[in-house]
Formats: structure tokens, sequence, C-alpha cells
């Protein structure tokens, strides 16, 4: 008796190892950089030079920020506060004067795309943008009146996650 009570014991602990190996890992609030896009240098101005829509097969393999990289997100500024860690990572970063795409990412599933500025660019950008090198603040339309299509940056999906994760504020 003892010894089928082990067996299902075991082929139960089995059963639920590989229910659970199947299962979504909530990984959270992640931004990970996108491969190999470029702004559209031949967009009209009618058309969009920075859109930048991103699917799981664009993102590079490892998180660019990692939720335990960020001490809190302000939703009302759309501000990313990030810790030692998190600027660290982020200071090692050669970025273009043209940007660099990056996706915000919760759960494994690309939300939206934006771009990392340069300090020293002149650039303007008509999508979703920061400049991570001051203050991390992330915007839409670079000046303010260059904007295309709508705003992603107010996601409910963003929003519930980072209320889950304890990030926001």
């Amino acid at each position: 008796m003892k010894n089928s009570a082990h067996r299902r014991n075991v082929l139960f602990l089995l059963f639920a190892l590989l229910f659970c190996s199947s299962c979504q890992y909530e990984r959270g609030f992640e931004v990970y950089r996108v491969k190999e896009i470029h702004p559209d240098q031949n967009a009209t101005a009618s058309n969009c030079h920075y859109c930048l829509d991103p699917t799981k097969d664009v993102l590079f393999d490892e998180p660019l920020i990692e939720r335990s990289d960020v001490e809190y997100f302000d939703w009302q500024s759309q501000r990313i506060q990030l810790n030692e860690a998190g600027r660290a990572k982020i200071k090692r970063l050669k970025i273009p004067l043209e940007g660099l795409p990056v996706a915000v990412v919760v759960d494994g599933k690309p939300i939206y795309g934006f771009w990392l500025w340069n300090l020293y660019s002149s650039f303007g950008c008509d999508r979703v943008y920061t400049y991570p090198m001051l203050g991390f603040k992330i915007g839409f339309g670079l000046p303010n009146d260059n904007t295309y299509g709508e705003d992603p940056r107010f996601d409910n999906r963003l929003k519930d996650c980072l209320t889950r994760d304890g990030l926001l504020r």
C-alpha cells in the first residue's frame, strides 16, 4: 500500500512539473533591443519615418532592461527610473544619431516599439522616443508637433503589469 501511494505521489509530481513547464513564466516589464530596423529615409511628410511595430522574432535574445533594473515607472509622466545596474547598462550603449530601436515587452510579448535617442542628434522623431541619458522620460513626437499615428504608451497591459510587479507610480 505504501508503495502504490508513493508511486501516485511521484506520478503527480511528474505531471505537475510537466504542466508547469508549459506555463508562461511571468517575466514582467522588460525592454529589448530590436534587430536591424532603421528609420524609413524614403518616407514622405504623410508617411511615418520611425514607425516600429516589433514582433518577438526581431527582438534580441536577452533584455536590455529587466524589471530588476527598474526602481519605478511613473505612469503620468511616462518616466522610467532605473537603479544603478540599469543606468550602467544604458551608459554602455552606443546610440547612433538616428536612434536605437527598442521595444517595451510584458511577459514576453512586445507591447510597442520606441527609440533611444542620442543626446547630440538633431533628427526629429515622429513616434515614441526617449533620451535615456536625460532621465528616461518616454515622449511621443520630437518636436512635440511631429507625430504620426496613435500614441501607444498608455497601454493597459503595460499598466497592469507594472501594478502587479509593484513598479507603478
